[in-house]
């Protein structure tokens, strides 16, 4: 009952193969399917979502594609930039098994512009940092002098004659 290569045994395995299960089921070998692919996405047709409002990345359609930042979103809602989240999977939380939802996905010919934009929103973020600090900084030095002053004063008006 070993498969010798010939011609004979190669037929008895196809009937044992295709012969039907209980209830009339049948097994399929891989040479009776068909692979299957997501279809393309057009940039101007609308990101096939799921039920839920996701696209799985396991089943990105060509013509699509994931960046995994945060706020990505936002910035797409400012720019009236189509998108939908991304499910990597699932994951487990407490004994429950929670998707996993990180990044975004949205056309391949957005791609550059909505990273750039990130890019921007980073600068300005970190501009808007930096004077914040400066700000600090200088009101502290402000509050020092002004402490230092009102000492000097204090000493000078009421301090041993």
């Amino acid at each position: 009952t070993t498969n010798d290569g010939s011609a004979e045994r190669r037929q008895q395995d196809i009937q044992q193969a295709t012969a039907p299960l209980d209830n009339d089921e049948r097994l399929y070998a891989i040479w009776q399917t068909e692979s299957w692919s997501p279809a393309p996405v057009g940039p101007n047709d609308a990101i096939p979502v799921s039920e839920y409002g996701n696209v799985e990345l396991e089943l990105l359609n060509p013509g699509l594609v994931h960046l995994n930042k945060k706020g990505l979103a936002k910035i797409c809602q400012k720019l009236g930039i189509p998108y939908a989240p991304c499910l990597l999977g699932f994951e487990g939380r407490g004994g429950n098994r929670v998707p996993a939802i990180r990044g975004i996905v949205v056309h391949e010919h957005n791609k550059r512009l909505v990273r750039e934009a990130a890019a921007e929103v980073r600068d300005y973020t970190a501009q808007q940092e930096m004077e914040s600090r400066r700000q600090t900084i200088l009101l502290r030095w402000k509050r020092l002098m002004v402490g230092l002053l009102t000492k000097e004063r204090l000493e000078r008006e009421y301090g041993d004659k």
